[in-house]
């Protein structure tokens, strides 16, 4: 491979010969970037395409082998290899570093491929903050999923590490374990006892007496070092197994050690209980019991040391009745001190029931006889000491801990796509933290009902929407409708909640693991967006019209993004089918596999363009992104680079009636005829065309005032001279592309730069605008940008572009979305051009510009009506 990237980069290393560069050379090189920009689009949607593929494969709804992942896995890289060539011929070998990404992610994806970790984890002890879940073959289930918590979902977990599934090997082997206990087994099976307690008992000594290999034991050290910054705390050191606390949960079966003083003989010794607890007659009943056939569960065993919380409150929460899924409760159980006793049933706990949705009332309490609680001793181990009788019967948590509690049972529930069993403290500055998250065992696990058989009872239900958008993701949710109205709302969402936005965008991965269903009326099920929901597996409709006319703000809804359908209230029997199941292609490996690779494609870490680099890429949805990115912003700079040099000979000039002068630069079916000059018929460019048709509006430009620069026209040739900036405002063409760069304003010191691509393809579609300069005149600086700036960012604001102001500079953006809402977008900012002409001969603080941006967007443009 090495062969093929030094020619790769020596073929793109060359360099033209120098020369001068004549009007036909120029243009026709805008026709190749422009070109090189398509191919690069068609790449991209491509890979897009075939990522989506794959992740809808994960579902869970979808039978397919390792040749599918294989055969998938070398189209996707290819198309993306080509997608990472074309961004280079586009920028001139800029991005050349991207190679270097995409080899050292390729190198993982093939690892996995191989039946091997994504990446050598040579560390045998990891710190909490490096686990990602793919690591739970290395790290153990409840390491994994206390991780994510912290990672993810950004909740409070007590800080640690885990000692690693590698570092058990290297134990094992540096005590010759296997060897000892190979012959313990022998011994009595020819004794004629068979495997039996004493064999048990003898085998967890062997392990016991074992010493730790000395790089594990520096490793360790190394971790409680800087553990201990700030001071010592002691660590529990609990077990993590590599199935524990997923599909089979062996709660309870091995041995957690607490209240640890924080120092290498300490940890060294209770690391070798934990492991020792793997041969128990317990752990193989169970594992026998639970169908365990792979062995892997009793010759593997990472550890996890964290630091122990003074817990004053304690307990366990399920975040579904595991006696009852249809009651949609949370159920919450809790008592004095560490939340052992409520673990270990030793305590008569309090136990409250609350309703699983906002506003979390509390709908049943239990009020129990505490009349014990364990505490952290002062020389270590867990005691168990006399509550005060006064707090005995008296409620544990406050009804604002109780709800906030069951609102972090939701969101974590909705994260993991599972019922859950968590474990929860409050320490004494009535912080909260969560100790362990695993997948809810059900008393008596249902059955899957075919879905046909519960058609009958789904017709009570009103259906809102029916096959109006495209599936994004499979999957049910329920929850209320949040509409989204303006992007910085999103911090206003509220944990199970559905989101319903006119456009996707990446940004709402901030609530996707908060979400119970997400539709758009815009989008396509291959946006990033979509990619990221498939990640979270967020059932998802996009492209859905009218839905944000269609479902009300507050409204309890049901999606069912299997069937295509939205409907009212919430539907009891589509959510029991959603968490019952008859065959769990889930466990399978061929899937564990695909998510194991997935989690190298589909994340998306660059969501604000503004800090995107190529050494920010973990991805290869990252890359794909930087691409778009990148590519939009290559093209802009081309264009512009080349405007000046075809300006006075390879332009055309507009003929529009409005007082702009307008030089249109066509690269390939932008125009029809025009040699000198062009009319308005003649834009055969579709964005350019409603740009121009936003400009020509004459309400903007038929109002007088003896201060303003404009006078009723019917045509730009009646105007003052002095009103055209000859040279300035230029226009760049294809037939759905426009580069357009105008000079306004009374003094002439203002730009518009508006770069637009409108095609067929809804997620190649795209608008970046920018305005620069202030006028210096009447408008002030009121909230740190020129009033000028204020008003043209609110006004964006309101038609739906992302946007970002400094000073006198104005960003705006908005893409993935319909060339019909494109057309209506642009008339909308060649309006607004247009009225910014005007902005320098009035007066403006900031109620006056409220009141001219509202005017705007209602069609009144008379700026002397304040």
């Amino acid at each position: 491979m090495n062969s093929v990237m030094q020619r790769l980069f020596g073929a793109f290393s060359k360099k033209e010969p120098t020369h001068e560069v004549s009007q036909s050379d120029v243009r026709l090189s805008l026709r190749v970037v422009y070109n090189r920009f398509r191919q690069l689009l068609n790449t991209n949607n491509h890979a897009l395409e075939i990522m989506a593929d794959m992740g809808n494969k994960l579902g869970g709804n979808y039978i397919f082998d390792i040749n599918y992942i294989k055969k998938s896995y070398t189209e996707f890289s290819d198309t993306l290899f080509q997608s990472i060539y074309n961004l280079n011929a586009l920028s001139e070998n800029k991005y050349l570093y991207l190679h270097r990404v995409f080899e050292r992610i390729n190198t993982q994806v093939n690892r996995i491929l191989q039946d091997k970790p994504a990446a050598d984890l040579k560390e045998t002890v990891m710190s909490y903050k490096q686990i990602t879940w793919e690591m739970a073959d290395e790290v153990g289930g409840k390491n994994a999923a206390v991780a994510e918590l912290g990672n993810y979902l950004k909740l409070n977990i007590p800080e640690g590490f885990a000692i690693t599934a590698g570092a058990f090997r290297e134990f094992i082997e540096y005590n010759h374990i296997d060897d000892k206990i190979e012959s313990l087994r022998k011994e009595f099976e020819l004794g004629g006892n068979g495997v039996d307690g004493a064999f048990f008992d003898k085998a967890r000594q062997i392990i016991r007496n074992g010493q730790l290999p000395q790089q594990l034991e520096a490793a360790v050290n190394n971790a409680l070092l800087k553990l201990n910054v700030g001071g010592s705390r002691p660590l529990a050191v609990r077990s993590s197994a590599q199935k524990e606390d997923s599909d089979v949960s062996f709660a309870g079966q091995f041995e957690s050690v607490l209240n640890v003083p924080a120092n290498l003989t300490s940890i060294s010794e209770a690391y070798k209980r934990v492991l020792a607890s793997l041969y128990s007659p317990e752990v193989a009943a169970y594992q026998s019991h639970a169908h365990a056939e792979d062995d892997a569960m009793m010759t593997t065993m990472s550890v996890g040391c964290i630091k122990m919380v003074d817990s004053r409150i304690g307990g366990v929460m399920y975040s579904i009745d595991p006696n009852d899924i249809d009651r949609d409760v949370v159920i919450i159980s809790g008592s004095w001190g560490l939340g052992t006793t409520v673990a270990e049933g030793s305590v008569d706990a309090d136990v409250y029931v609350v309703q699983k949705n906002e506003p979390f009332n509390i709908i049943e309490r239990k009020i129990g006889d505490k009349a014990e609680m364990d505490v952290n001793g002062t020389t270590g181990g867990i005691v168990k000491v006399p509550v005060a009788q006064s707090d005995r019967v008296t409620q544990c948590l406050s009804d604002t801990q109780i709800r906030e509690l069951a609102r972090h049972a939701v969101m974590i529930e909705h994260y993991f796509k599972k019922p859950q069993d968590i474990e929860w403290t409050f320490n004494d500055k009535k912080e909260l933290f969560f100790l362990q998250s695993r997948p809810l065992r059900y008393s008596a696990k249902p059955i899957r009902a075919p879905k046909e058989t519960i058609s009958a009872s789904l017709q009570k239900y009103e259906v809102i929407m029916e096959r109006q958008g495209i599936i994004g993701c499979r999957g049910i949710g329920a929850g209320k409708v949040f509409h989204l109205r303006h992007m910085e709302d999103l911090k206003d969402f509220k944990c199970g909640s559905v989101l319903v936005a006119k456009h996707d965008s990446s940004q709402f991965i901030k609530i996707m693991p908060k979400a119970a269903a997400i539709i758009t009326e815009i989008g396509t099920p291959t946006s990033h967006m979509a990619n990221i929901a498939r990640e979270f597996r967020v059932p998802t409709i996009v492209n859905a019209g009218i839905a944000t006319s269609m479902l009300q703000d507050g409204q309890e809804i049901t999606v069912d993004a299997e069937d295509n359908k939205v409907y009212a209230g919430k539907v009891k029997e589509l959510l029991r089918y959603n968490i019952t199941e008859d065959i769990d292609l889930t466990q399978e490996k061929e899937f564990k596999i695909l998510k194991k690779i997935l989690r190298y494609m589909a994340p998306l870490n660059l969501t604000d363009p503004g800090s995107f680099s190529a050494e920010a890429c973990q991805t290869f949805h990252d890359i794909l992104r930087f691409i778009h990115e990148k590519a939009i912003e290559e093209l802009t700079t081309n264009t512009s680079r080349y405007k000046e040099i075809l300006h006075d000979k390879a332009a055309v000039r507009l003929d529009i009636p409005a007082p702009i002068d307008i030089c249109v630069i066509d690269i390939g079916g932008g125009l029809i005829g025009g040699n000198a000059e062009a009319r308005r018929q003649q834009i055969a460019s579709i964005p350019f065309q409603a740009i121009v048709e936003g400009m020509s509006c004459p309400y903007i430009w038929n109002w007088q005032s003896s201060d303003s620069i404009a006078m009723p026209v019917s045509h730009k040739k009646h105007m003052p001279s002095a009103l055209c900036f000859d040279g300035d405002s230029v226009a760049v063409v294809s037939q759905d592309y426009v580069n357009l760069t105008i000079r306004s304003g009374k003094q002439g010191n203002s730009f518009n730069m508006l770069d637009c691509y409108c095609g067929e393809n809804v997620k190649d579609n795209h608008v970046y605008y920018r305005f620069t300069g202030a006028a210096p005149g009447n408008l002030p600086n009121t909230t740190g940008n020129s009033g000028k700036a204020q008003l043209i960012a609110d006004i964006l604001r309101e038609l739906d572009m992302r946007v970002s102001t400094k000073g006198g500079i104005v960003l705006a953006r908005a893409d993935n979305i319909s060339r019909l809402e494109m057309e209506i977008l642009l008339n909308y900012l060649g309006r607004l051009i247009a009225y910014a002409w005007h902005f320098d001969a009035i007066e403006c603080n900031d109620q006056t510009i409220r009141h001219y941006a509202t005017n705007f967007l209602v069609g009144k443009y008379d700026l002397r009506q304040a």
